[in-house]
This record gives structure tokens, C-alpha cells and sequence, in this order.
């Protein structure tokens, strides 16, 4: 087919000319290889850690739920509280019968036991715990009791189980050594006449929330296991210090190493015990020169 323009210039069209064929064909390739990898790229983001999140979520709901159903065996709810997910063992909490009666009558408290030392919290205000150990207390629940006092933060709590089971010396010595346990109670077991057993007093002589004046007391203790706690206490007054530091007031080397280790003894006490003439014992005396020189002072 001809073509004339305004000018005068002849143009010759043919069929090829409007359909350029190869020049539509080699600009393709990049799209097909896009294409391509766009999608291997889903193909790998379908098998991603994000997709088989919903699995794993769905399995471990299913054993919250089995931890949970009243349906459950015994011998199950065992297996479960020892699931490594916290989820799961946390859920047999609220299974009804998670303390079960046994044959003979008496609570089977296995359970409740193990769950108390990881959720002291939450087994201190389980309903079954309420009723054994407060309500109507039973011999059965004091192992859970004592794991209950050694781990919980509650004031009132502890206070209370101490009222109620203050025979116990386990309880007692649990009670002793919970930082968490209130000034007034460690101050009802500081005095040797009320509190016979040297170990409850030891742990009391030692806890940051004995009162100064507890510690004092304790300092006099006639078991130098309980004087040595006192000693190593940073929170001793130092008049306590100054006597246990003492060789003529302090008998025993072990609390007067103690005195040593002690951040606030001051360094007139260490200068008495770095004293030939004052401190016959050699490793008290050698110990005393040594903090002195690490603390900075010159003799």
C-alpha cells in the first residue's frame, strides 16, 4: 500500500512494518523471570515459620484444654504438669480435681505441691488450698503449705500461715528465711526464750527485714552459729559489731572472721583485731591486716 504526505513524499507500507513482531517478544522475558520469582517468593513465604505458627497454636490450646477437663485422668494431669510449655501447667491449676480423695480418705496433694514451688501466687489463692490449709487445715496439705511459704510475697499471707502453723519448726524456719516476712514476726522468733530451736534463729539473725534492735539481741544469742549470722548481717549496728569484734567479749574465731567480712565494720575494730596484743588467733589476725590493707588503711 502507497502513502503520499502534504510534501509530496511517497512512503511504501507492508503488513511487517505494523506488526514488529521480535521487538514485542524480547522485552518479555524479564517479566516471566519476575514472574518466576515472585512466585517461588510466596511459594517460600506459604512454607515460613508464620504459617505453621496456627498448628503449634491449635496443639498447644488443645492441651490447655485437656489440663483443664474434669474428664482428665490423674495419671494425665501428672504428665501435663511437667509440660515444658508454663501454659499448659498453669491450666492444671484450674482442673477440679487437681487434689483428689484418695482411698483411704485422706488428699492427694502431689499435684498442688509441685504447681506451689513455680506458682506460689497463684496456688496461695487456689480455692482447694483456701479450704486444706486455712479453712479446714489437714496434715496432708503442710507439704504445700511450707512450699507456699518459702516462695510467696504476700505480708498478710505469710503473717497468717504463721499464726496457724507456728508449731511447725519447718514452717517456722521457712518463715525465717522469706525476706519477704515482716519485722514482727522475725522479732517473735529472735528471742531464744520463745524461739528454742538455734536455726530459726540463725535465719532470722541474717534476713534484711530483722530491726536493728532484733539484731542486737540476736547478737547475744548463746549459739555463735546464730552471733556469726549477726556478724556477717550488713545491717548490725555497729555496737553489736564492736562486741563480737571483740576477743575478750567474742570467745568464738568464726564470728570474729565474720566481723572481718563485714562491709561496715569500722576500722577501729579491725585494728583490734589486727592486734598481736588483742587478738591471739593467727587467721583473725592475719584476715583483719589483710582487709585493712584492701580497704585503704595504713597501719
Amino acid at each position: 500500500m502507497e502513502f503520499v504526505d502534504a510534501s509530496g513524499t511517497r512512503y511504501q507500507l507492508t503488513e511487517t512494518s505494523e506488526a514488529p513482531a521480535p521487538a514485542k517478544e524480547t522485552p518479555l522475558w524479564p517479566w516471566v523471570v519476575g514472574g518466576l520469582a515472585l512466585a517461588g517468593g510466596l511459594v517460600w513465604m506459604a512454607a515460613s515459620s508464620p504459617q505453621k505458627a496456627n498448628p503449634i497454636s491449635l496443639d498447644l490450646e488443645a492441651l490447655v484444654a485437656e489440663a483443664r477437663d474434669p474428664a482428665t485422668p490423674f495419671g494425665r494431669l501428672e504428665e501435663l504438669v511437667e509440660h515444658p510449655e508454663e501454659d499448659v501447667r498453669r491450666a492444671v491449676l484450674d482442673n477440679p480435681n487437681l487434689v483428689p480423695t484418695q482411698e483411704d480418705g485422706k488428699i492427694n496433694t502431689s499435684l498442688l505441691e509441685k504447681l506451689a514451688k513455680e506458682f506460689p501466687e497463684e496456688v496461695a489463692v487456689h480455692p482447694l488450698f483456701v479450704l486444706h490449709a486455712l479453712v479446714e487445715p489437714t496434715d496432708e496439705m503442710d507439704v504445700v503449705v511450707h512450699a507456699v511459704v518459702k516462695r510467696i510475697t504476700d505480708i498478710g499471707l505469710i503473717e497468717l500461715l504463721f499464726r496457724m502453723h507456728a508449731s511447725s519448726l519447718e514452717l517456722r524456719g521457712l518463715v525465717s528465711k522469706n525476706p519477704n516476712t515482716p519485722a514482727n514476726i522475725l522479732h517473735s522468733m529472735c528471742d531464744e526464750r520463745q524461739e528454742q530451736d538455734s536455726y530459726v534463729r540463725q535465719n532470722v539473725a541474717i534476713n534484711p527485714n530483722t530491726m536493728k534492735m532484733d539484731l542486737v539481741t540476736l547478737g547475744n544469742d548463746s549459739s555463735f552459729y546464730v552471733r556469726e549470722s549477726v556478724a556477717r548481717n550488713p545491717r548490725t549496728p555497729v555496737v553489736a559489731l564492736r562486741k563480737l569484734g571483740n576477743s575478750s567479749s567474742e570467745p568464738e574465731p568464726s564470728v570474729r572472721m565474720a566481723v572481718i567480712e563485714n562491709p561496715n565494720t569500722p576500722e577501729d575494730v579491725l585494728r583490734i583485731l589486727a592486734d598481736r596484743n588483742t587478738e591471739s588467733h593467727w587467721n583473725v589476725l592475719s584476715s583483719a591486716l589483710v582487709m585493712l590493707y584492701k580497704r585503704g588503711f595504713t597501719r
